[in-house]
């Protein structure tokens, strides 16, 4: 569920509530070199503009990554990311709007006796093609829980 937390009248989001679905695939190349891959779709029935121009907004993405295990919880990464998504022009109407990005990154995880596991990371996003002369910065933090059976007592 994508929630409409950006502002709108600023260009910053779409401006409404929408659904976004995505299916990842990973294959291990070498045992220190691993790729993903995700290709999804994106649906906002109530999209809004800056104007407060409203409409129907749909889009897809395709992303990939190489990640390369330089040690155990130490990764450098290399990912892409294409965008294609609507963008609402007036009221019930929308142009196709693309993005590019290549980012090259790195992440590194703190391990717990418990299993979980606290995965920081930063990249650095650059614009290609339409997207071309864009950069900035991406961080994140990730916490990974190990799933465990029930076990009944």
């Amino acid at each position: 569920i994508l929630l409409p937390t950006g502002d709108s009248a600023l260009g910053r989001g779409v401006g409404g509530t929408g659904l976004q679905t995505n299916l990842p695939v990973s294959y291990k190349i070498f045992p220190k070199l691993v790729t993903h891959w995700n290709a999804g779709a994106t649906m906002v029935p109530h999209a809004r503009n800056d104007a407060g121009d409203r409409a129907s907004a749909v889009g897809y993405n395709l992303g990939a990554s190489a990640i390369w295990l330089v040690r155990p919880r130490f990764n450098v990464m290399l990912e892409s990311i294409f965008n294609s998504l609507q963008q609402v022009t007036a009221p019930d109407k929308t142009e196709w709007s693309n993005s590019s990005y290549i980012s090259p990154g790195v992440r590194w995880a703190y391990n717990f006796k418990n299993g979980l596991q606290i995965v920081p990371g930063v990249a650095m996003p650059i614009g290609v093609g339409a997207s071309s002369g864009q950069k900035g910065v991406f961080i994140y933090l990730s916490f990974e829980h190990p799933f465990r059976a029930l076990s009944k007592k």
